[in-house]
């Protein structure tokens, strides 16, 4: 018990003396912030006070002469007469592109009553976890739905 008094003592002597010191710096940064308030005040003072003129004459510079940029004239090149258009051939669409994901799905529209990890594996050539995450993927968009464990099909 006594031990635990002891330590409460010196606990509170060094919270009295980092107060101190905190009133101490708490002051210190006053003063700043008011010399600088001040500096300020004197800075903006002298910008709206005028100025005296000086009685010195100043001597005229000559001012530099400024070159002019040469502008060559482009000649007008003759337009060639307008061949006759030729008819459009309908653009052919892109093929969509070959990702995992819309390889699986075609294999999948193969096989109505649904397929297995394993035949997807075998046919895609992708491994377990690409297939699973793909499938997972697929199922939270609604692209698929799991029959079984195991066994997927379109939705």
């Amino acid at each position: 018990m006594k031990k635990l008094a002891d330590d409460l003592k010196a606990v509170s002597k060094e919270i009295k003396a980092l107060s101190r010191k905190l009133d101490q710096l708490s002051k210190k940064a006053d003063k700043l912030m008011k010399a600088a308030a001040g500096k300020k005040a004197k800075a903006a003072s002298a910008k709206t006070a005028p100025r005296k003129k000086s009685a010195k004459k100043v001597k005229a510079v000559p001012v530099k002469k400024t070159i002019k940029k040469r502008t060559v004239k482009k000649t007008a090149t003759p337009k060639k007469p307008a061949a006759k258009k030729a008819a459009k051939t309908p653009v052919e669409k892109a093929a969509v592109s070959t990702t995992p994901t819309n390889k699986i799905l075609t294999l999948m529209k193969r096989y109505k009553k649904g397929v297995t990890i394993s035949q997807l594996k075998e046919q895609s050539g992708l491994n377990d976890k690409q297939i699973s995450n793909i499938l997972h993927r697929a199922s939270k968009e609604g692209k698929i739905q799991r029959i079984s464990r195991g066994v997927y099909q379109l939705a």
